[in-house]
């Protein structure tokens, strides 16, 4: 079983999916609030949440995040449907913090 989980609407858990990762589709905010503190408690290592999703979280939810630390790592993805988007640098602010040094996508 993949210790990677995401939590994605269903446009985007294709693109995981064929990544290799367990994507968990959710149709809407509310729903994927409900599994992001089941997934914390989890044995997963990583967990991947589409930042689309995170408008809709709860003040609780929100909170919880905030204050999580070690396993699993949280990272929100964004689905990157504009062509123009800076991947690298969105992914280097997100996993520099997390894993101590840049991370060269080329």
């Amino acid at each position: 079983m993949s210790k990677i989980v995401a939590i994605a609407h269903p446009s985007s858990a294709l693109t995981l999916g064929l990544a290799g990762i367990r994507v968990e589709e959710v149709l809407n905010e509310h729903a994927a609030d409900r599994r992001v503190e089941e997934l914390l408690k989890s044995d997963a290592e990583m967990l991947l949440i589409d930042e689309e999703l995170r408008s809709g979280f709860s003040e609780y939810t929100e909170l919880v995040l905030s204050r999580h630390k070690g396993l699993p790592l949280v990272i929100f993805c964004p689905a990157f449907r504009d062509e123009e988007a800076d991947t690298s640098k969105y992914i280097n602010a997100i996993l520099k913090p997390a894993v101590g040094f840049e991370i060269r996508l080329d």
